[in-house]
């Protein structure tokens, strides 16, 4: 495909980020919205945008509320709505309100990339959305250059990257979603003795059990109805290099044993293959997840856990780090300058105050979205409290009432569960956060014991 411009509205932080990967990863430059009105002024802002991949429930609205929006402004964009459990009927209104399509979650890579080529083939029959050529963004996650955290656990985790870099040893890095957990990834794979070699990551969330195998292991042309060129596969991709599994926990169960045999025999069988192939790779993996409790529950292999976690680094959240988020704010203000074409150069000491008495839950994603929000909205050379979005969560009203975590404490997850969605008013992304787990793990455990969503 050549360059196309995509808008992702999505409220779970590490599912969007996983869409903009894949989409950049396929030639897409994409915009990530959390919300219905930050959608809403993103399109009043630019008219640049060919297509719209918008969740049925949003945090301020829902996919329906947007697609009026869409219908009064008279932007003739494409939508595709993408729903979670029971909501396909609703889904099924959408279009008839003008959505073009939607799209089942979990989404299988397949039938997105043939529903985006379905919008851009009736664009070019029609002829009725403009043409753009638009570089790339830079990953939401990724920090263009290293700042290094001062804290006392910053310090350490990076005492702990040198220690273990130039080994080759598994390493499980662990820490909230948004933390930066691929960074560390990364300078580990740096500062080894691979770092000329691959570095290939991969969100295991994305992999359904029946696409994980191919993917990981590569496939045949002809073993399977979209098996249409041979594919070699993640694990040959990386040979050589590092492989890195991103929230291994989501890894299908189906998988494990296939991935640790992998990992113990160094060969793989491409799907559709007769023969193996060698592959030398050094694991390191994340996960924001307790697999001792996953491994209690039968949903992560133990013999695979003590495989990977040969090494553990935990990557502290922004919370515990008060004293770096100046570094990193700053650090941010300077992207989004390049960025957005601005000449912001200062951060005034109350808009530091205001950024340094609010809980962070989305870690370092959320401090850049909210510097890069910033920088675009201030008028002078000063990032001010009122260029800032509203940052009403402070710290200590997420300190639970009673010991919510499932992470360090998993006895009774459902009742714990049903305590944190009382305590705050059903909020999924503030249960989530005292839970000390992410919005999609909360989900599928709701889903697990039949709590209403």
């Amino acid at each position: 495909m050549d360059s196309k411009r995509i808008l992702i509205v999505e409220d779970d932080r590490s599912f969007g980020a996983m869409l903009q990967k894949w989409f950049e990863r396929n030639g897409f430059s994409v915009t990530l919205c959390s919300g219905m009105m930050a959608a809403r002024e993103e399109l009043s802002q630019s008219d640049l945008y060919q297509i719209i991949l918008s969740d049925l429930r949003l945090p301020d609205g829902d996919g329906i509320m947007l697609l009026n929006w869409l219908n009064e402004a008279g932007l003739a964009i494409p939508v595709i709505i993408m729903t979670g459990y029971g909501e396909v009927q609703t889904a099924v209104s959408a279009i008839k309100l003008g959505a073009f399509d939607f799209l089942e979650k979990p989404i299988n890579p397949d039938i997105l990339t043939r529903k985006i080529e379905a919008v851009f083939e009736m664009r070019q029959e029609n002829n009725r959305l403009p043409e753009r050529q638009l570089s790339e963004k830079k990953s939401l996650v990724g920090l263009s250059e290293f700042v290094k955290g001062e804290c006392r656990l910053s310090l350490q985790m990076y005492s702990h990257i040198d220690l273990v870099a130039p080994t080759q040893m598994a390493v499980m890095i662990t820490g909230e979603s948004g933390t930066g957990k691929e960074h560390v990834a990364r300078l580990i794979h740096t500062r080894s003795n691979r770092a000329d070699a691959p570095f290939i990551a991969v969100d295991c969330g994305s992999l359904s059990i029946e696409l994980a195998p191919s993917e990981l292991f590569g496939h045949k042309k002809g073993s399977f109805t979209s098996a249409i060129e041979d594919k070699s596969g993640f694990f040959r991709e990386a040979h050589g290099g590092t492989l890195f599994l991103d929230e291994v926990g989501n890894l299908p169960y189906g998988v494990q044993m296939q991935l640790l045999r992998t990992l113990q025999e160094k060969r793989v069988r491409p799907v559709g293959s007769a023969t193996d192939l060698d592959v030398e790779v050094r694991i390191l993996t994340a996960t924001n997840e307790n697999l001792e409790k996953a491994i209690g529950d039968g949903n992560f292999r133990e013999d695979l856990y003590h495989r990977l976690n040969e090494f553990m680094i935990r990557v502290p959240s922004l919370r515990e780090c008060v004293e770096d988020i100046f570094s990193y704010a700053d650090h941010f203000r300077e992207e989004a300058n390049r960025e957005l074409g601005r000449e912001v150069e200062l951060i005034s000491p109350e808009a530091l105050s205001v950024l340094n008495s609010y809980s962070w839950p989305g870690n370092l994603r959320e401090l850049r979205n909210v510097i890069r929000r910033a920088v675009l909205f201030t008028r002078g050379n000063t990032i001010t409290p009122d260029s800032l979005p509203l940052l009403t969560t402070k710290k200590e009203e997420l300190l639970p009432k009673v010991n919510l975590s499932l992470v360090a404490e998993p006895k009774e997850e459902k009742e714990k569960i049903l305590k944190a969605l009382a305590q705050v008013k059903g909020n999924k992304t503030k249960a989530a956060i005292l839970l000390q787990i992410d919005r999609k793990t909360l989900y599928n455990k709701m889903h697990q014991y039949n709590i209403d969503l």
